[in-house]
């Protein structure tokens, strides 16, 4: 209950927050709900002054009937219109607060929690109901105050018609259990929900296209998809179904009590202890009284899925909490000074063990110093940890042992965002941001994204070819197809711009290229790193050090310091020449796939 209570405040505190004079304009409605039982009061007044032909009655009658219609029909608009307002305002600031929170958070360990990926999935399917919560707050406030101005009626007509209430309570524990098993459906249906999402993403995306038809995967992914989408509606139907029932039952037994009240006020006035404005006020109000007390009971369903979801909102924060406390706040270096160490590091995804928990290894004691101002070449089979090594350099990841030192300090020690000022890569899955040209090459750093001059020298240095001079609009061509006037480019363009992004920054310490180019030939491939390698050399002044991912040996040849990797260990290390006077792994490979390319 209390945790109701703090998913309750969270909504009524967004709303406040977002829109102070809206909010308060909301309580309009609620104020209108008491219209309904006073219409049926003085509906009852104006029949007693007719068959009595009391003149004051029928005066009091008349006015009160003509100001509750008024009053309850100009609360209801004007209260709808201003609620309709804020529910679009905090829908937005909870869609907004989603995504700075989860799209915030330092590294990317929880990606590999599929217990984080599936709340997160559902916190996306719940975002509606975040952003229609005011609505289901105005609602059950209007049912309980209306349901307290209906049991105020009926004691005036006489106290026992107030037992009706006794055949709505059952409402009550029937809506708690309707509520209890649409949060287990919900549960229950993310993760193929999710699956089903994926496979429909798979088969629209273009880039896909060409394979699944080649390999005629359509019917098979179709087939998944179908199963994937019925696994997840089947037990929201199935809570549908039972949800059904309870209404049934709940509605029937209330109109066994509806139907003992009237006839219990018809009783009093055959014998004369009523009159009948009491007949006509009971028939009135207890048909009132199966909205005005279900509800609640109604409005606590609909409330229940707004407060799971705004419990998920609750998690989330703390999750984001939790995932930011304890980091750093130094910040970083102006300069790497005694360069970068790798003292003892190992790491291990979580969840990736086998009944442990815990995580298999992909990397194992590793212990590697880096001076400034030198080009490293990263080079290892498929899954030997290359990959892993760059996200613990660039703080993507923490590492489960040993520690990261820059210039003498523990990265561990220094803040997440100070250092990734301070960084600057290119990934084998570069993003594709759907901007202007020049725009999708300045994110790499955003002081400067309007520096024409600085985007075009960055882009002559990622490639050689001059990307924006194809381009209808040159620099301010819009990309992507799905936009008016937009532009779709090819894998190897979105690659030159991913590639310009990296060297965007004029003053970095660390730059990793993690694949970026694993799609081009070895040739093209090799020829990209020797520009790279040159233009790091040109800045070693500044003790810049530069990380090159590859699997291709020939490429890396020219760099300061070659790491090789395999089984998470780095089994070699030194340059091409003394690598392979020492015969070992690295000149083995090396000549393996020589005689692959002859």
């Amino acid at each position: 209950m209390r945790e109701h209570w703090a998913n309750l405040a969270l909504l009524v505190r967004t709303a406040v927050r977002t829109d102070p004079w809206r909010s308060l304009g909301s309580l309009l409605e609620p104020l209108g709900s008491l219209m309904f039982p006073l219409f049926g009061w003085f509906l009852g007044l104006l029949v007693d002054g007719l068959l009595t032909d009391d003149k004051a009655r029928l005066t009091t009658a008349a006015v009160g009937l003509l100001a509750t219609v008024a009053l309850r029909y100009v609360a209801a608009y004007v209260g709808t219109a201003i609620r309709t307002g804020l529910a679009e305002r905090v829908g937005f600031a909870f869609d907004e607060e989603i995504a700075r929170l989860a799209g915030g958070l330092p590294g990317l360990a929880h990606q590999e929690h599929t217990g984080y990926r599936d709340r997160l999935e559902l916190l996306r399917q719940s975002q509606g109901a975040l952003g229609q919560s005011l609505n289901h707050v105005v609602s059950t406030a209007n049912a309980v105050v209306g349901a307290l101005g209906t049991a105020v009626v009926l004691v005036l007509v006489h106290p026992l018609v107030l037992l009706l209430v006794v055949f709505a309570l059952p409402a009550l524990p029937l809506a708690a259990l309707q509520q209890r098993g649409h949060a287990r459906a919900e549960e229950a249906s993310a993760a193929p929900a999710r699956l089903a999402r994926h496979l429909r993403g798979l088969m629209l995306d273009p880039r896909a296209a060409p394979e699944l038809r080649v390999l005629g995967l359509g019917p098979e992914l179709l087939e998944r998809l179908d199963r994937a989408w019925t696994a997840a509606r089947l037990p929201l139907h199935r809570a549908q179904v039972v949800a059904f029932a309870i209404s049934a039952v709940r509605s029937l037994v209330f109109a066994v009590g509806f139907g003992l009240a009237v006839g219990f006020v018809l009783w009093r006035a055959a014998r004369g202890l009523a009159g009948a404005g009491d007949v006509v006020t009971a028939v009135v109000v207890c048909q009132q009284v199966q909205n005005q007390v279900l509800g609640p009971a109604y409005g606590l369903a609909g409330m229940g899925r707004v407060l799971r979801a705004a419990g998920r909102l609750r998690w989330l924060r703390t999750h984001a909490a939790a995932a930011t406390a304890g980091l750093g706040d130094r910040p970083a270096p102006d300069s790497l000074g005694e360069g970068i160490e790798l003292s003892e590091v190992s790491f291990r995804y979580p969840g990736t063990g086998t009944g442990t928990g815990t995580g298999t290894w992909v990397l194992r004691e590793v212990s590697v110093r880096i001076r400034p101002g030198t080009v490293v070449a990263v080079v290892g089979e498929n899954g030997a940890g290359k990959s892993t090594l760059v996200k613990l350099l660039t703080r993507l990841y923490e590492p489960t042992e040993g520690r990261v030192l820059v210039a003498g300090t523990d990265l561990a020690e220094v803040s997440p965002d100070s250092w990734r000022r301070r960084v600057s890569g290119a990934f084998q899955d570069f993003a594709r941001p759907e901007f202007a040209a020049q725009y999708a090459v300045g994110l790499g750093d955003l002081p400067r994204r309007d520096d024409g001059a600085a985007v075009r020298s960055a882009l002559a240095r990622a490639t050689s070819t001059d990307l924006f001079g194809v381009l209808p609009e040159g620099s301010a061509t819009q990309l992507g197809a799905t936009w008016p006037g937009g532009v779709d480019l090819s894998t190897g363009q979105w690659q030159q711009l991913a590639l310009g992004r990296a060297l965007m920054r004029p003053d970095p310490l660390l730059v990793c290229f993690d694949e970026p180019t694993a799609s081009l030939d070895a040739p093209t491939e090799h020829a990209l790193f020797e520009r790279y390698a040159a233009t790091a050399r040109a800045g070693r002044a500044a003790g810049a050090v530069t990380v090159l991912v590859s699997h291709r040996f020939s490429t890396v040849r020219s760099a300061d310091l070659i790491l090789v990797v395999d089984r998470g260990r780095i089994a070699e290390a030194g340059t091409h020449a003394d690598l392979m006077e020492r015969a070992g792994l690295y000149a083995e490979l090396y000549a393996m796939q020589a005689r692959s390319h002859a």
